[in-house]
């Protein structure tokens, strides 16, 4: 009875180190000091200034959002570092999120087309946030009323815990449950990326 207990304990060690088919190093790394608390969360550290991100929303994000596993989110977290106007951008995102969900996806991919698609460039602070909150129906004076408000500075400090996770491997950068930075070169499909988001949240 003890050899067979044994022996089923071995088995079960090995199917679950086979089954582990991610490497930290090669796959992912641990963010250490830049980590922070995002449990049964997927987080997308970006800029709308980053093409790369604009790609990334564009034919990655969604189709893995849909492909989360079961009680595992998703949040993106705009950091105010990067120029131009990184600030103003990301202040009127939060204010658009405070709205709601669609309003930030209008606006963020309001944003990502003027920049990227139409090679344009804003001016001043003014015109980005007017921009913005044209694209989506949203009234200037209810931003500058709630712009300073808790729920749009709490956004805020929220985002820029993306900066520190930012300078490892620059964005966009996808987070696993608060800890887990996934080297998104080593990435090489779509069901890759699944499985690796599958298996760092399980841990």
């Amino acid at each position: 009875m003890k050899k067979s207990l044994l022996a089923l304990s071995a088995l079960l060690l090995s199917c679950s180190v086979s089954a582990a088919k991610y490497n930290e190093g090669e796959h992912y790394q641990l963010l250490g000091a830049a980590s922070f608390d995002a449990p049964n969360q997927v987080v997308k550290v970006y800029s709308v200034n980053c093409p790369f991100c604009y790609k990334y929303d564009k034919a990655v994000i969604p189709g893995m959002v849909k492909n989360l596993p079961k009680g595992v989110t998703f949040d993106d977290y705009h950091i105010t570092t990067k120029p131009p106007f990184g600030m103003e951008k990301a202040l009127v995102l939060a204010y658009a999120q405070t709205q709601s969900e669609q309003a930030l996806k209008t606006v963020k991919m309001a944003l990502y087309k003027k920049y990227h698609d139409d090679k344009a460039r804003f001016a001043s602070a003014d015109e980005v946030i007017d921009f913005g909150l044209k694209a989506a129906g949203l009234d200037r004076a209810s931003f500058d009323a709630a712009k300073n408000s808790p729920e749009v500075q709490q956004l805020l400090s929220k985002w820029d815990r993306g900066v520190d996770v930012a300078k490892i491997q620059g964005i966009p950068a996808l987070v696993v449950n608060g800890k887990y930075l996934i080297n998104t070169k080593s990435i090489r499909s779509m069901q890759m990326l699944d499985e690796l988001v599958a298996e760092l949240a399980a841990k």
